[in-house]
């Protein structure tokens, strides 16, 4: 198979001189060759390219569409590195230059040992900031990855320390071979002694119980997802919760979720739409993506119900050599019958964030976000080898990227139950930073900045973003 490979490869450099020499005429698609997916399925890789087998169209169309297929390859999380090419086939036709595309991956590993820790606080900085021990969740179980070569990922973990409990879920199983509708389920049963139960002074209070449970929460998904091309998906998602709060809880902060029972039985029913077209869905610096979220939530008595309408608009692009300009749009509206604090979670939560308010959250039942930045390109791409052997390459054979960026946020959280202590709520909110963003192998984003906010406040701000673990 090594020698085969070896073999194209020296082909590919005179091939490209033949194509180059006949570019006047459409290329049609003889063949595609795939090398290198040692556990991927050759159809999950094709369910991927934006051409087929007897394709035909102008070469500038073709470079186009092979650099289109290297970008949602490498968003697939599958692989570490993809290399796309085409070379001239021996079969001509009078009306179009017969092509092989050849396509090479380096595989990543797919079976992790979770032993991880995972800082409870919504941000690195945050932590630090407060350096609280117990709010650190000690997880350890399994997670595969690319299940059957099939992009199946099954995930089983054990929790103890902030948060104790486990999680089991199976998730993106292919119900046909075009791999159009897509299912998922899980299941979990979570333990809280320690609650996130209000906010002051625009901070969030945690209370800790050493003796009770706090939260008891048992649930169960299911996700149907319909992705008829590349770029639309389409996602429902249902779920059932049992909840059970300690009474201290209530008593406390009554306005916790809406309710005066300590046991509520909720039902969860989401749709979400995305148009995905990012070069690289983990760190974006061409491109777009549109998305939106309507989500319902109601007790099985119907006593309190809450709905939720998300809208984000990303757009990103290449204004210079090395030069990167993206702005992002958050915005979201809800409702409910009873206040309710778990669901008036805005600024600070999720990827709802505005620069120099990492210590900060606002409440709010509508928010809009517009997070801007510049970046440069300061080192591009480099591919280091620790070890000269090919083994353990899914770790010896890594990169980085390094960015610097200018940041500038706007936002505004609307609160309709005012509070004398949050009062960044119904204010005009902005935040400006510089730093830096190191970007590495398996989706792995390190940055650091100094950010000032709408209060004169600034200082340093760290940040790690790993999604595959």
């Amino acid at each position: 198979m090594k020698v085969m490979i070896i073999r194209i490869i020296l082909c590919i450099f005179p091939a490209l001189v033949v194509c180059g020499n006949l570019s006047a005429s459409d290329i049609c698609i003889s063949d595609i060759c795939i090398f290198g997916n040692k556990k991927t399925k050759d159809f999950t890789i094709m369910r991927e390219l934006p051409f087929r087998k007897g394709d035909r169209m102008p070469e500038d169309r073709l470079i186009f569409q092979l650099n289109t297929a290297i970008e949602h390859l490498n968003n697939t999380s599958l692989f570490n590195y993809v290399y796309i090419d085409y070379i001239p086939d021996s079969l001509d036709r009078e009306d179009c230059v017969s092509c092989i595309i050849i396509i090479r991956v380096e595989e990543r590993w797919y079976y992790w040992p979770q032993v991880n820790l995972k800082l409870e606080d919504r941000n690195l900085s945050s932590w630090l900031h407060e350096r609280d021990f117990n709010r650190i969740t000690i997880g350890w179980g399994l997670r595969i990855y690319n299940v059957f070569g099939m992009r199946h990922k099954i995930t089983a973990s054990h929790y103890f320390g902030f948060e104790k409990g486990f999680r089991v879920a199976y998730s993106n199983i292919a119900l046909d071979k075009k791999r159009t509708q897509i299912l998922g389920f899980g299941a979990s049963a979570l333990y809280n002694k320690t609650l996130n139960i209000k906010s002051t002074d625009n901070k969030v209070v945690y209370f800790k119980d050493p003796n009770n449970f706090l939260d008891k929460t048992m649930e169960g998904t299911i996700s149907y997802t319909y992705r008829p091309g590349i770029r639309n998906t389409h996602s429902i998602d249902a779920g059932y919760q049992r909840v059970h709060l300690n009474d201290t809880v209530l008593k406390i902060n009554r306005d916790y979720w809406g309710t005066d029972h300590p046991v509520n039985n909720t039902f969860i029913l989401s749709y979400k739409y995305s148009y995905e077209h990012r070069d690289y869905i983990a760190y974006p610096t061409k491109g777009y993506f549109a998305g939106t979220e309507v989500t319902g939530i109601t007790a099985d008595d119907m006593r309190f119900f809450y709905g939720e309408l998300n809208l984000r608009l990303q757009y990103y692009e290449e204004f210079f050599p090395r030069w990167f300009w993206s702005s992002r749009l958050n915005t979201g509206v809800t409702f409910k019958n009873k206040q309710a604090y778990i669901y008036d979670r805005h600024v600070g939560y999720d990827e709802k964030n505005i620069t120099g308010y990492d210590y900060y959250v606002i409440d709010g039942q509508h928010h809009a976000i517009l997070n801007n930045d510049v970046r440069f390109l300061v080192m591009p791409k480099r591919i280091f080898k620790l070890f000269a052997s090919e083994k353990g390459a899914k770790f010896t054979k890594i990169h980085f990227s390094l960015y610097a960026k200018l940041s500038y946020d706007i936002g505004y959280v609307h609160n309709s139950h005012k509070n004398e202590y949050n009062t960044l709520a119904n204010t005009f909110l902005w935040g400006s930073g510089i730093g830096l963003d190191l970007v590495t192998y398996y989706d792995i984003t390190l940055n650091c900045s100094y950010a000032i906010n709408k209060r004169g406040e600034s200082g340093f701000y760290f940040g790690i973003k790993a999604p595959i673990f």
